[in-house]
């Protein structure tokens, strides 16, 4: 039976995270660690900001965000409640209760439009899709490039991390055990701690050249004899499991079904905040499950939390390691969204019981990167420089969707990108049209793997306004002819 829960949220308000984002994270904890459970009620606005000594428009921005979240639900005469239908996990041990008053479990977090399918839950038939590759239908000179090919502007322009490239050259500190400087490691904690509110020690941070090279350490190291992944999934990290036999375990509308993932797995490559067909997020309820199921079997959740930092609309997703209290996640991470791949740094973040073995295997290899560039990314993190150039990313991609939107064409968003899904034909024809306009677009085809959506992807962090419009016009035009 529901009842008014008594909630332990404690403010720091020296704190550089918010008053609201506190209060998210703390009720997090709550129903993380079980102290809240499903259909218990919370404190009215009023209630709750008295007793927090806070504006009650604060507790308001907090619930607003945890209703979007899916942790929590409200209704007419009957209040604020934690959501019924999400599972929590069993109750936490202490020290997993610091992991997750930063981000706890969260449901699917706001995305653009939903797809027909994926609110019907229907499932892709598991068929095998080769690798996207760009396409290059064109006789003419290329003018706009609309594919996924590079981060624009190019952050060796921008004055911020120029100033971080400067301040760099004078590093004194090279003392990279081959898992990174003490410096960078710090810095990217800080910095998940601020955009992510994720609470990591700069300990459980080891370096990497990138996400794939992250999940090749993993992969050493863990040595699975199989490794299970999502289907219809994104292709992303799977280039790099040529000598790893893998498994398509069925995705659902909430993600990967623990019911159907075979019994011999014991790993998983998941992309919970990138989920088919258009970019949703992993419900909560699923989440809890999949750690369920790590737990239970001594399996392991490799997290590939690709392209998050590309969300323009609500709050950005939380991760699956923001649960995990023993050790069975992996978190996979990198800078490539927001930098491109030119940088080639990226992290794990291991605490478990594999954490040592992969810092030792990473000592091994040696260093990722040089002690320069470490020290450069430290400074731009430290100095507030990548946070800056993300929400100007996403000031610039919600104007693009504005554009997209008012162009009035059959265009869904998928995080900073727009698809037209046509026939195979159709899709064809049309690639081909453009590219004698001096356009090139991506094949949709190939870009979910066991997906089988067809037509054409543009990148909108690819274009300027100008360059957007003309993309559009030009899809327009093309598609007034059939």
């Amino acid at each position: 039976m529901a009842h008014d829960a008594d909630l332990t949220v404690r403010l720091d308000r020296s704190s550089r995270i918010g008053l609201p984002l506190q209060i998210v994270a703390g009720i997090r904890a709550e129903i993380a660690t079980g102290r809240l459970r499903p259909g218990d009620s919370l404190p009215s606005s009023r209630v709750l900001a008295a007793q927090l000594g806070v504006a009650r428009g604060t507790v308001q921005t907090a619930y607003e965000h945890l209703i979007a979240e899916g942790q929590l639900v409200t209704a007419a005469r009957s209040g604020t409640r934690v959501n019924p239908a999400l599972q929590t996990a069993p109750s936490r041990r202490p020290s997993a209760a610091r992991a997750l008053t930063g981000r706890g479990l969260t449901g699917r977090a706001p995305t653009g439009r939903a797809s027909a399918a994926r609110r019907s839950g229907t499932r892709a038939a598991p068929v095998r899709a080769a690798p996207a590759q760009h396409s290059t239908d064109t006789s003419a000179e290329v003018r706009i490039d609309a594919r996924d090919v590079s981060v624009r502007p190019d952050p060796r322009d921008e004055p911020d991390f120029r100033a971080a490239w400067r301040r760099g050259l004078d590093t004194r500190d090279v003392s990279d055990d081959g898992c990174g400087t003490q410096t960078v490691r710090q810095a990217i904690a800080g910095h998940l701690r601020l955009v992510r509110g994720m609470q990591v020690e700069p300990a459980d941070i080891v370096l990497t050249a990138g996400a794939r090279d992250g999940l090749r350490t993993v992969l050493n190291v863990l040595a699975p004899t199989a490794l299970g992944v999502e289907s219809p999934g994104f292709p992303g990290l799977r280039r790099a499991l040529a000598n790893t036999p893998t498994v398509d375990v069925p995705v659902d509308a909430d993600g990967i079904d623990p019911a159907a993932i075979p019994v011999r797995l014991r790993a998983l490559l998941l992309t919970p905040n990138h989920l088919h067909p258009h970019g949703d997020s992993m419900s909560a309820r699923r989440r809890v499950q999949l750690l369920r199921w790590a737990e239970s079997c001594g399996g392991h959740l490799i997290e590939d939390d690709y392209d998050t930092e590309a969300r323009y609309a609500g709050s950005l997703p939380p991760t699956l390691a923001d649960l995990d209290s023993s050790g069975r996640v992996l978190h996979l991470g990198s800078f490539a969204t927001l930098l491109g791949t030119r940088l080639g740094i990226g992290y794990i973040i291991a605490t478990g019981p594999l954490s040592a073995a992969i810092a030792a295997h990473r000592r091994m290899l040696g260093p990722a990167a040089s002690p320069l560039i470490q020290a450069v990314l430290a400074d731009y993190l430290d100095s507030g420089g990548l946070r800056r150039r993300m929400l100007r990313m996403r000031k610039r991609l919600a104007a693009a969707a504005e554009a997209v939107d008012a162009a009035g064409l059959p265009l869904t968003h998928v995080r900073g990108r727009v698809i037209l899904e046509r026939p195979a034909g159709d899709a064809r024809r049309l690639r081909r049209a453009l590219g004698e306009r001096g356009i090139l677009v991506d094949d949709l085809a190939g870009k979910w793997t066991g997906g089988q959506q067809t037509g054409i992807e543009i990148a909108l962090s690819s274009l300027t306004g100008p360059e957007l419009s003309t993309v559009l016009a030009a899809v327009r035009d093309e598609l007034s002819q059939d």
